[in-house]
């Protein structure tokens, strides 16, 4: 695997998720008309409709897609091609995002113990990473929208960040200290 994020292939990118949100809402329009839900299940906020998920699905690729960047460059500062690991990464997020759907609309009563899961996966594999991050919400689009999964996710990564980099690294604290 050999691409490299530069502005073309972020362009690319983004313009294919931005199309996949809008298949995803013509299907839904075409079922009867785009879902709107009220913020937090409080019928006194205003509705939001998942229209607003054409703007944000774009607006979240390519700023994910610039996070991935970022960090795949060299001291000297040349673009290094993603990794196999942050493929992999990318697409088990999107497969688990499915699995919380299917989860989700099957009513198979597993969604606590996915996100029980996710919660100790933070403490042995960095996923508050973009790319795991764009995947979860790629792969959550067709049953949630655009604008539930950036914002749940986004909570989501910031307590697996806390969990990755300060829990994870008191608990190696303590077992080392015990170890000794």
């Amino acid at each position: 695997m050999n691409i490299i994020l530069n502005t073309r292939t972020k362009l690319i990118l983004t313009a294919t998720a931005t199309l996949f949100m809008l298949g995803m809402l013509l299907l839904e329009h075409s079922k009867g008309g785009v879902n709107s839900y009220h913020p937090l299940g409080n019928k006194d906020l205003p509705k939001i409709s998942n229209w607003l998920s054409l703007l944000m699905i774009p607006v979240f690729s390519w700023l994910t897609l610039s996070s991935l960047q970022k960090r795949n460059r060299s001291e000297n500062n040349k673009q290094k091609p993603i990794s196999k690991s942050q493929f992999y990464s990318f697409m088990g997020a999107v497969l688990f995002g499915i699995l919380t759907t299917i989860a989700f609309y099957g009513q198979l009563g597993i969604n606590s113990y996915l996100l029980v899961l996710t919660f100790v996966l933070a403490l042995f594999i960095p996923i508050y990473r973009a790319e795991y991050y764009l995947g979860y919400v790629l792969g959550m689009i067709y049953g949630f929208g655009g604008v539930l999964p950036i914002l749940f996710g986004g909570v989501s990564i910031i307590i697996y960040l806390i969990e990755y980099k300060l829990i994870r690294r008191g608990l190696l604290f303590v077992f080392n200290k015990l170890k000794s």
